[in-house]
């Protein structure tokens, strides 16, 4: 998706036309559990912050096997988040909440992988090309 995102954020979301909202799959264990809780916490401190780490995270995929608590505070502080305010959320019981909420409503959906598109209630499955979403965002009302 990272391929793709930058154009349609570009093209759709910054120019009003298209409301990008991620939805977390967690079917990769505590990997995907606390990489998912990471940009939550960070969401909440500003929600640019999630979008930020949401791609350092993706990009650094195969360090999340082995990454442990610190290693997401340090991403965390190195990204931009105030510590102690991530550390409340990443240790509190809320982002936990928050992240298992969402990963319930996406699995009542029959959602269990991903990339998965939800655009404006129709299912689109597999990363799929830019022409393809211009073609859809484009015939939207």
């Amino acid at each position: 998706m990272l391929g793709t995102e930058p154009d349609i954020i570009a093209n759709y979301v910054e120019t009003g036309r298209v409301k990008l909202i991620f939805w977390p799959v967690l079917n990769h264990g505590d990997p995907s559990v606390y990489s998912t809780l990471t940009a939550e916490c960070m969401g909440q401190q500003d929600p640019e912050l999630f979008w930020v780490v949401h791609e350092y995270l993706f990009e650094n995929q195969a360090d999340l096997w082995r990454a442990d608590r610190d290693y997401y505070v340090n991403t965390a502080v190195s990204l931009g988040a105030d510590q102690t305010q991530f550390e409340a959320c990443y240790d509190g019981p809320d982002g936990i909440a928050t992240v298992l909420e969402l990963d319930n409503i996406r699995r009542q959906r029959s959602i269990f992988s991903q990339p998965i598109f939800d655009i404006n209630g129709e299912i689109f499955v597999g990363a799929q090309p830019y022409d393809d979403f211009a073609a859809i965002f484009d015939a939207l009302p």
